[in-house]
């Protein structure tokens, strides 16, 4: 009997013990699914139909300036990868930064160095996307002897609107008018429509990229007041390629009528301030002079006329003595030492 629940036990126990590993196997498998699907979707891949004369590689620059869209070196490319022979490729975006910042995909032809580009034709090629560490982003050209002539971006947004805007810049058959007026006025047009995009653009590189590409410096004064609103709408936007766009415009400045009033103000409550200073003292010194006799008073009037004792003396017919009398008196009077003080308390 008790051999019997000893094996009944044993029985028991191993089973737990199987359960348990098959648990986590299972757990283990579908965390490591889990984890692959993300890494999968933290990626810029695609799928791409390549002539014989391209090179199989798939190069990666990352662009910090709208004016490095169409610089090459070794040192911007990021990273390389190749092309299976599906047409496949795939890059993770998992250390890319946080924020959206531009890029550039590229390819090069056999026998011709990684850092090589060709701009415009058919034989273009090169593609810019915005990208982020978050980023899910699918690319597949159309036709196979034009790399990036005709192409699909997929998976962020962003870089359909980018796309159309990079469209509308680079059409040549907008671009090639019969007549220079035809070229001035499809010129204007398109740099409206671009201004357009850039103020009802919700994305701030798409947005930018297309009014860095309106013309703004020719048309600042003429549209002033929307560029000083575009830049008051990005005001919070601390990336390089807004930093570059402000150091291009010129600093917003008071304007001449408003230094105009501030300086009426400040002369007007100067003036006021002075005004009242020499009112007070005037009534201070008129408050002293009622303090003085009536005999004083005339010859104050004299003094302050700058007459001598012996004027005075002739003029009122006092001895001379008597009219240093009251002039000592006066002095006391008026809390003055000389007749200097008496012409400078008149002159108040």
């Amino acid at each position: 009997m008790n051999k019997l629940t000893t094996n009944i036990n044993h029985i028991y126990l191993n089973s737990f013990g199987l359960l348990l590993f098959l648990i986590f196997i299972n757990s283990f498998s579908c965390f490591s699914q889990h984890k692959t699907k993300n890494e999968q979707s933290q990626s810029i891949k695609g799928k791409l139909q390549l002539d014989s004369i391209w090179e199989p590689v798939v190069y990666l620059s990352y662009i910090s300036s709208f004016k490095d869209m169409y610089t090459m070196s070794n040192e911007i490319i990021i990273a390389e990868t190749k092309v299976d022979s599906s047409g496949s490729f795939y890059f993770s975006t998992e250390s890319f930064p946080k924020e959206d910042n531009l890029y550039r995909l590229h390819l090069s032809k056999k026998e011709s160095p990684a850092a090589s580009l060709i701009i415009g034709g058919k034989e273009e090629n090169h593609i810019f996307l915005i990208a982020n560490k978050h980023s899910e982003i699918f690319i597949k050209n159309k036709i196979r002897d034009s790399l990036f002539y005709d192409y699909d971006i997929n998976g962020y947004q962003p870089n359909t609107d980018f796309k159309s805007i990079h469209t509308i810049i680079n059409n040549d058959n907008l671009r090639s008018p019969n007549s220079n007026l035809k070229k001035e006025f499809i010129n204007k047009t398109i740099y409206e429509e671009l201004r357009h995009i850039a103020d009802t653009a919700s994305h701030p590189i798409v947005s930018l990229y297309a009014l860095t590409n309106s013309k703004f410096e020719s048309s600042y004064l003429e549209n002033q007041k929307f560029y000083e609103n575009y830049l008051d709408k990005w005001k919070d936007e601390n990336s390089s390629y807004f930093n570059e766009l402000r150091s291009k415009f010129p600093e917003k400045k008071n304007s001449p009528a408003l230094w105009i009033i501030i300086s009426a103000i400040f002369f007007f409550l100067l003036g006021y301030i002075i005004n009242n200073s020499m009112n007070a003292r005037r009534k201070k010194d008129n408050k002293h002079l009622k303090l003085l006799s009536v005999q004083e008073r005339k010859i104050y009037c004299l003094l302050v006329e700058g007459k001598s004792n012996k004027e005075i003396s002739e003029a009122f017919n006092i001895g001379v003595s008597t009219v240093k009398s009251h002039v000592s008196s006066i002095y006391n009077k008026l809390n003055i030492k000389s007749r200097k003080d008496i012409v400078n308390v008149s002159n108040l």
